[in-house]
């Protein structure tokens, strides 16, 4: 779970997690900036420290098989028709072996499919585009769904 920036009041501030305590710091002051990060961060580490487990979620069948038809196309194009970044690379990977992904991950890639929901309008989209090898390599619309769906079920104040 990561150290968020908040707003409480009209106050800026950070906190561990969803629930976790508000570090309030003063507007323009990289010094009482910082220490709210610090606080926030050890609090943190004090919840791991006690036995806290972030949850986790298992990629679906469905998600994993699309993550696995982007890095099969890809490895059978020349190099030069090849998609993916090392990070696209590397998420496709984690979803092909059905590893499980922290909520923080999954709102990655949640931020990745809004993002990139133009290219499906893209020359070569459902054949090789480098566009599509990356969608799948993110899921593809399963990913896409399954993403949302957690993000829904766990939506915070």
């Amino acid at each position: 779970m990561p150290v968020e920036r908040v707003t409480v009041g009209g106050r800026p501030g950070y906190r561990w997690g969803k629930s976790g305590k508000v570090y309030l710091y003063t507007t323009g002051s990289a010094t009482s900036r910082a220490r709210a990060y610090a606080l926030a961060t050890r609090q943190g580490q004090a919840a791991r420290a006690a036995g806290y487990v972030e949850p986790t979620h298992t990629p679906p069948a469905a998600v994993a098989d699309a993550a696995r038809r982007a890095l099969d196309l890809r490895a059978s194009l020349p190099p030069s028709r090849r998609g993916m970044t090392a990070t696209g690379i590397a998420r496709a990977r984690d979803l092909a072996n059905r590893r499980p992904l922290s909520l923080d991950t999954i709102r990655r890639m949640s931020s990745y499919f809004a993002r990139h929901a133009v290219d499906k309008d893209g020359e070569g989209w459902g054949v090789d585009s480098k566009g599509y090898q990356a969608w799948l390599g993110w899921g593809g619309d399963p990913g896409r769904a399954w993403a949302d769906r957690i993000l829904s079920s766990n939506v915070q104040p």
